[in-house]
């Protein structure tokens, strides 16, 4: 295929969906078929924490297939991997990959990274208003803060929910320090995918996810992780305002929650113990999945995807599709929904491919 467009690809998703197995058989077609390179672009912002392997699922080298995937295993979890730095490396392995006559597909269930290379997000300036969005509306007033964003970007509000305080901090610094003129479109065409299943179906594949994720180790790793960084001395020290994101993580947050709660350390956690965090972890991804979930239609051009076969047929289509009107510069062209943006940042640290052991993903 000569002239090949700049096509952006994204598959959107909640937890336990099954955006592994689609997004792999998808880009092997592209391979295949199209004679293009394809690289996954994980947007998971659990994913890109070093040695969280197991309980985030991360997609192992054999599920892999021999796609490139990248933006896992970015940095350790010390600290909030923030939206600039993630952005700012994204875009640049976009940016090769299109070098390279290829195709970057973007996979994941975190909607503000995905959103963020759709819509051409300009982050430079983000940083420092989202430090002063959490000096003036710090937890406990997530609530004034959404009222704020709501006044300022009703549109941006509304794709986003209120308890979510992380989504309305980054939404409202970019409300603050976003200038649409300065984004840059690299993409001609986008096509937009939602792997989902019903409610009840998603709710039992995170209960087996869970219990598969224990058979493969789990009580190892979280407590290699606490061994590593001294995560629960710390968490009892400064509780929500830990910087390590391992307790921000559901499927590590409800251990040493639990340990708190019985007096234990984690290594001491047996029986009972281990049922009610089974039962923590179970009940907030399932809840997390329903805010996954409520994102889908709010993403533009969005369309289901049951399986690799869908994704493809439409890959296919928008490759063969005659060019596209140019757009200016933040603005949506006419095929395949918005066009991305953002003139490619500084590199963060190197988002290599997983080198890790992990399990299925969720």
């Amino acid at each position: 295929m000569t002239d090949v467009p700049r096509l952006l690809v994204a598959l959107y998703g909640p937890t336990s969906a099954g955006k592994t197995a689609v997004s792999v058989d998808l880009c092997l077609r592209i391979r295949d078929e199209l004679g293009l390179p394809p690289m996954v672009v994980s947007a998971d912002s659990r994913q890109v924490y070093r040695y969280m392997d197991i309980g985030t699922s991360k997609t192992t080298p054999e599920e892999m297939r021999g796609i490139p995937h990248t933006m896992i295993d970015v940095t350790e979890p010390v600290r909030k991997l923030e939206l600039e730095t993630f952005v700012a490396e994204a875009r640049q392995h976009m940016e090769a990959c299109w070098a390279s006559g290829g195709v970057p597909v973007i996979v994941g269930g975190t909607s503000v990274y995905v959103r963020s290379l759709l819509e051409g997000w300009e982050v430079d300036a983000v940083a420092e208003a989202r430090n002063a969005v959490r000096r003036d509306f710090p937890r406990s007033m997530a609530e004034d803060a959404y009222a704020v964003l709501s006044r300022l970007d009703p549109k941006a509000a509304a794709k986003i929910h209120e308890n979510n305080y992380d989504a309305v901090v980054n939404a409202l610094a970019r409300a603050m320090g976003n200038d649409p003129e300065r984004a840059v479109a690299p993409a001609t065409r986008q096509v937009v995918f939602s792997v989902d299943r019903s409610p009840t179906e998603i709710d039992q594949r995170v209960a087996a996810t869970y219990d598969h994720q224990v058979d493969l180790g789990l009580r190892d790793e979280v407590l290699g992780l606490d061994e590593r960084y001294d995560v629960l001395t710390q968490y009892r020290r400064l509780g929500q305002k830990s910087p390590n994101q391992v307790v921000h993580t559901h499927g590590y947050t409800e251990w040493f929650d639990v340990a708190i709660d019985r007096g234990k350390s984690v290594e001491n956690l047996a029986g009972p113990d281990l049922d009610e965090v089974r039962t923590r972890v179970v009940e907030r991804i399932q809840t997390h999945t329903r805010r996954q979930r409520s994102a889908i239609p709010k993403l533009t051009g969005v369309r289901p995807a049951r399986n690799a076969n869908d994704a493809f047929n439409v890959v296919r289509s928008a490759l063969e599709a005659a060019p596209a009107d140019r757009a200016p510069a933040g603005k949506p062209a006419n095929s395949g929904g918005k066009r991305t943006g953002g003139r490619p940042g500084r590199a963060g640290q190197s988002g290599r491919p997983n080198p890790q052991r992990g399990s299925r993903r969720r």
